[in-house]
């Protein structure tokens, strides 16, 4: 009940719209019929064809106009319907100026303007081409695209419509004269005029139609510039000279008819569009004012967020921290000094000096895949596996092997939940003072350690080993323990990766060349002095610690 009211409704609005435009139409045309022989001895023929100019160069242009907007925006819509009806008002507009120029009285145009047969045969052909475009446009959904190139539609329709002038004017027999001289119009002529308004009516009914599902105002729009155009091809149906009151408001009803249509086509695909622009930034704009208040809310509420999670990062850092030697073992013959660079609050390198006896120190270097607070986990895990020391059967502190306790560490991870794809790197060593040697295993540390010797030379320790990682189901892995003697005034420098890979501005790395040739000169420095010279060396090639993309950690045993 609702909705046939609501249809009602709907179709009485449009009545009263289009009923005015009916009437105004009807009173214009019985004025002009009323009023034709006043008009004819009113209207010089100078003045006439004056007029007839304007009128027909106004809609020239406006025809022209319509083609232009159909045209371009063609090329962003895709609109078969819409490139279709520019094309027929270029037609029209083409063949309406040569039909100017064409007209009885004029300046001759290629040929001797003597008669209006011309004049009227283009008019026709202008009139039929028009309207079955017209038609075929409101015919093709507005959602139908094409691909074809814009330039193929225009110059088929201006090439067809040169090649009809050209056939008027040299071949004018092809066509059936339209109007004879001092006959007036022929059968023919007006039999056709009937034709387009079949044509015409025909598409105001599709149009109607359409109005009824979409209420658009562009149908709207369309049906009353049908309504003139079925009135301005019966004016031509009834002038008996091509200058009476008929054919003048025959023009007339044109012109509104193309104006209206003009405004239709340039809201719908030119002005509509920046309505809805404006629309929506206006919507956007209140949803904006919204959205700051909110985003001001969401961003006090991620600060305080934000606030206590750096606080719980700073808390866990400290609890890293805590885990790396605040003092580490040194007396006469053995001392030991260390840098660790984080290249972020929480960092994936660690290390530990260990005291195991009078004559043995452990001493040890890792490096976790990764950074953050994931990487940090996996530090402490790191931290509580090395066990450098075990009870035997007699409850005394036995030394565990180098080799023994990567293997212990490799089993211990296999055991856990971390994901797969999470390792370390991890090279640990045991320093016997009264011997002098140091035996050490690696379990994959992907850089050498070096022994700067007292003589000046540099020697590069052997790191290859398998990674602690999630393959215990696949592969067990034999740690190798390896020897190295060494002599008062050596020394050994253990470091991540992060050292020899940090890189400056220009992405040149820092490199194990450049750090063995400081090496070398600087060997004779103690182990805090080395550590502070190398880390400035570092700072000199890359800038600043903000450039530390990794992090570092440089440590060194001096053996006294």
């Amino acid at each position: 009940m609702e909705n046939t009211k609501s249809n009602y409704f709907e179709n009485l609005k449009l009545y009263k719209r289009i009923i005015p435009i009916v009437l105004l139409s009807i009173i214009l045309y019985m004025v002009a019929g009323i009023n034709n022989d006043w008009f004819m001895s009113f209207m010089s023929i100078t003045d006439y064809l004056t007029w007839h100019m304007i009128l027909e160069f106004a809609s020239v242009l406006v025809s022209f106009s319509i083609f232009t907007v159909s045209y371009f925006v063609y090329e962003e819509s895709k609109k078969l319907s819409m490139i279709v009806l520019g094309c027929a008002f270029l037609m029209m507009g083409t063949l309406d100026a040569f039909h100017t120029f064409s007209f009885k009285g004029m300046s001759d145009f290629f040929i001797v303007n003597t008669t209006a047969n011309r004049a009227t045969t283009l008019w026709i052909l202008s009139r039929i081409f028009g309207s079955l475009g017209f038609l075929l446009a409101v015919l093709i959904p507005v959602s139908v695209k094409s691909d074809i190139k814009k330039g193929v539609f225009a110059g088929l329709a201006f090439s067809f419509s040169i090649l009809l002038f050209l056939v008027t004017t040299y071949f004018p027999n092809v066509f059936p004269p339209m109007l004879i001289e001092d006959s007036g119009l022929t059968m023919i002529k007006i039999i056709m005029e009937y034709i387009i308004i079949s044509i015409m009516v025909i598409t105001f009914v599709i149009v109607l139609s359409q109005y009824k599902r979409t209420s658009q105002i562009r149908e709207h729009q369309f049906m009353m510039a049908l309504v003139f155009l079925i009135f301005s091809e019966f004016a031509f149906t009834n002038y008996g000279s091509v200058y009476d009151a008929f054919n003048y408001i025959g023009h007339i009803y044109k012109i509104i008819a193309y104006i209206i249509l003009y405004k239709a086509i340039y809201i719908d695909n030119v002005s509509e569009p920046y309505r809805e622009m404006k629309k929506a930034r206006n919507e956007l704009k209140d949803y904006s004012d919204n959205l700051n208040l909110i985003v001001t809310r969401r961003t006090k509420d991620l600060e305080d967020a934000n606030l206590m999670l750096m606080k719980d990062i700073e808390y866990a850092r400290e609890m890293q921290l805590s885990l790396m030697p605040e003092q580490m073992p040194e007396d006469k013959s053995l001392s030991f000094h260390a840098e660790y660079l984080p290249a972020e609050r929480l960092s994936g390198d660690f290390y530990n000096v260990l005291k195991l006896d009078e004559n043995n120190t452990a001493i040890y270097i890792g490096d976790v895949a990764g950074h953050g607070v994931s990487a940090a986990m996996l530090t402490v895990f790191a931290n509580q596996n090395v066990v450098p020391l075990k009870e035997d059967e007699n409850e005394s502190k036995k030394i565990v092997s180098p080799n023994v306790v990567l293997d212990s560490i490799y089993k211990n991870f296999n055991n856990t939940n971390f994901n797969d794809e999470t390792y370390f790197l991890i090279l640990y060593g045991i320093y016997n003072k009264k011997t002098k040697l140091f035996t050490y295993a690696s379990a994959g540390m992907n850089v050498s350690p070096y022994i700067i010797k007292n003589s000046g030379d540099i020697l590069e320790l052997d790191s290859k080993g398998f990674s602690i990682c999630k393959l215990g189901d696949y592969v067990m892995p034999t740690y190798e323990n390896r020897k190295m003697q060494m002599e008062a005034g050596d020394k050994l420098l253990l470091y991540s990766d992060g050292l020899v890979e940090a890189r400056n501005n220009n992405d040149e790395i820092y490199g194990q060349e450049t750090m063995k040739n400081f090496l070398k000169e600087n060997y004779t420095l103690n182990a805090r002095d080395l550590v502070i010279e190398l880390k400035k060396n570092l700072y000199n090639h890359i800038g600043s610690i903000e450039r530390l993309k990794d992090d570092v950690t440089i440590l060194i045993m001096d053996v006294k």
